[in-house]
């Protein structure tokens, strides 16, 4: 039962009261209501931040402010032609009435290898902007294990910086039990630059397949310079079967996992080979 509702309208204030209180945070509650009703999480004690107002920035970087919603964000990516291709992320991402609500920064707190949006952000060399300590941890750094993170007891997530890489090949897929607004059992986003059918450039991730996200940024710098072919993409799928560390839960078991993190390599490269750099 929420005893106590906190609305702080500065930085300071908010800082303030969740050090002094330990209360939860919130912006659309998508996740955290949802966590007490299970009594995943244990409080009487909410704090409200969409009173920090902040508008999102695009520098050489896309700054996402912490009230930003999922909805927001995908016209925001129409509106200034920048990412465009995480549009096939979102709209995956619950239901129109979670993107309505739920908020990327969200996302980031709760931590999970399943979420979508931190899939993405991983594959965007993320970094979360920490208040009032202004500090700027890369979100390999800041993402411990499922709901884990990197926070003093008087600070919070204010935002997150992704790179903008447009003129990229785009592929993303998440296996789950259901259509709709699945968890997904695994996932994979790549994003591949490539010239005369050569790798200039390339991501890798994949989400639920260990206790973060797995990127291995070492692999990556070794195939690039590689001419694309079915046998580069099978030793790609090798590799991060053996980097992967899934568990088996009630959604599926290890080896199934471990099954399609190569099966689900191998599709992204005959989706790749003929895909065009297009505006969706």
């Amino acid at each position: 039962m929420i005893k106590n509702y906190f609305l702080p309208k500065t930085v300071e204030e908010l800082s303030e009261i969740k050090a002094s209180t330990k209360g939860f945070l919130f912006s659309g509650g998508t996740d955290l209501f949802v966590k007490m009703r299970a009594n995943a999480i244990n409080t009487d004690t909410v704090i409200d931040t969409k009173a920090i107002i902040e508008d999102p920035k695009i520098s050489d970087k896309l700054f996402i402010p912490l009230n930003f919603t999922y909805s927001q964000l995908r016209e925001y990516l129409k509106d200034n032609n920048i990412n465009k291709y995480l549009d096939n992320v979102i709209r995956l991402i619950g239901s129109p009435m979670i993107r309505n609500r739920g908020t990327p920064v969200g996302n980031i707190a709760n931590a999970s290898p399943a979420g979508d949006f931190v899939l993405a952000s991983y594959l965007l060399n993320a970094k979360v902007i920490i208040k009032p300590t202004n500090k700027k941890i890369p979100i390999e750094d800041f993402i411990k294990g499922p709901g884990k993170i990197e926070l003093e007891k008087n600070e919070f997530i204010f935002g997150i910086e992704l790179d903008i890489k447009n003129d990229y090949k785009f592929y993303f897929e998440k296996v789950g039990r259901r259509n709709a607004m699945i968890i997904s059992i695994a996932s994979i986003a790549i994003l591949l630059k490539d010239s005369n059918n050569k790798i200039d450039d390339i991501a890798i991730c994949y989400g639920s397949v260990g206790p973060t996200i797995l990127r291995e940024k070492l692999l990556e710098e070794k195939v690039k310079g590689k001419e694309i072919s079915l046998e580069l993409f099978e030793y790609l799928a090798s590799e991060y079967e053996k980097l992967s560390n899934p568990i088996t839960d009630v959604r599926a078991s290890k080896e199934y996992r471990k099954k399609l993190v190569y099966n689900l390599m191998i599709k992204a490269y005959y989706n790749l080979k003929e895909k065009k750099v297009v505006d969706i």
